[in-house]
């Protein structure tokens, strides 16, 4: 093979990687934008779920529907760890270990119906990602979702079905006896076999069958998230 053949192939083989290279970075770049959007829009739509509403969203709701109603019924606000709110800082202002809270207040005619907030937690064999709210008392769960896992299909991925979600839902989370936080946990096996005072099983919800570790995965969540949130709720039952 001559010279000009070699540089010939070569030059056809660099501009063709080159084409290829822009064409996959384009196609990168597009999706990338298409992603983030249905991943703020999956966190639009959790927060909607976990609060309850009165009016719930049907399954044949659009993502204007969603956005609407998210627009409408959910106020944003975020809270420092001695639980003020900062003023003129917004969600997307929030930097990994800054310490600021982010809150999802759904309000009806201006009044406040529910508290949302982020919770995480390590299950098993992944992070667990999810929302809890609470009822307007800051005392008792209103709701719970996970929207993104990796625990075992059958077992800790149970922690995403409405079975699991709703035995949440009317439990306590504060002990009005004791006057502290009493965050609701996940017994293994069945409250009413493993709880002996009828009081105290307002604290409690069901296993999962075979997912011992999830399941104390959630309680430690839950307790870890309750906590950094306690500052602002406190002051919500002084009201």
């Amino acid at each position: 093979m001559d010279k000009n053949a070699a540089k010939y192939i070569f030059g056809f083989a660099l501009i063709v990687c080159l084409i290829c290279s822009f064409i996959l970075t384009f196609v990168s770049q597009s999706l990338k934008t298409k992603q983030q959007l249905n991943v703020a829009l999956d966190k639009k739509k959790n927060i909607l779920k976990v609060v309850s509403l009165r009016e719930p969203l049907g399954d044949g709701a659009t993502i204007d529907d969603i956005l609407n109603t998210y627009d409408e019924k959910i106020e944003e606000i975020i809270l420092n760890t001695d639980g003020q709110v900062l003023e003129g800082k917004t969600v997307e202002d929030i930097e990994e270990g800054d310490g600021s809270l982010p809150l999802y207040v759904y309000k009806e005619n201006s009044g406040a119906v529910a508290y949302a907030f982020p919770v995480v937690g390590q299950g098993l064999w992944s992070t667990m990602y999810g929302y809890f709210s609470i009822e307007p008392d800051a005392m008792t769960v209103r709701g719970i979702t996970f929207y993104e896992h990796g625990e075992t299909p059958g077992l800790g991925a149970e922690i995403e079905k409405d079975w699991f979600q709703e035995n949440f839902v009317g439990k306590k989370i504060w002990d009005l006896k004791k006057n502290e936080l009493r965050p609701v946990s996940v017994v293994k096996g069945f409250v009413d076999n493993v709880v002996a005072n009828e009081g105290d099983k307002q604290y409690y919800v069901d296993g999962i069958s075979g997912a011992t570790i999830t399941s104390k995965g959630v309680t430690e969540m839950l307790v870890d998230e309750l906590d950094k949130y306690e500052p602002y709720f406190s002051k919500i039952r002084q009201k």
